[in-house]
């Protein structure tokens, strides 16, 4: 696992016990960390992806399929494209779920700037 989501490991492990992962793609180590730490996960993705200990399922998040997101206390998506976030937003906000974005360093998608441990990462909190 990159050491720069070692930190948002553990804040989501610290602060939440179900969540899921929007656009897995081809990197699922924050997930298997998540399902290894005992946390209830899954990811979501546009293309099929398979990883063993990590159930992946096909679904875009312009057009949710909102039942699968029943329950989750966190979203979160690592790396997006900017364009997606609003999609999430909107999402965790119906399901009444937390929303962690770790974007490129170089973007600021909105939410509240979180430094934990050596990461940086955005939340937005259900109301």
């Amino acid at each position: 696992m990159r050491s720069s989501c070692k930190g948002l490991v553990d804040y989501i492990v610290h602060t939440y016990k179900y969540g899921v992962e929007v656009g897995v793609g081809h990197f699922p180590d924050v997930a298997l960390a998540l399902v290894d730490a005992g946390l209830q996960v899954f990811a979501t993705d546009i293309k099929p992806f398979q990883y063993r200990g990590l159930k992946v399922i096909v679904d875009d998040i312009t057009e949710p399929n909102k039942p699968l997101y029943a329950g989750a206390e966190l979203i979160y998506a690592l790396w997006p494209p900017v364009e997606l976030v609003p999609y999430m937003e909107r999402l965790a906000k119906e399901m009444g779920a937390a929303l962690i974005v770790k974007p490129l360093s170089s973007e600021y998608p909105g939410g509240r700037l979180i430094h934990w441990e050596k990461t940086t990462f955005f939340l937005w909190c259900p109301s």
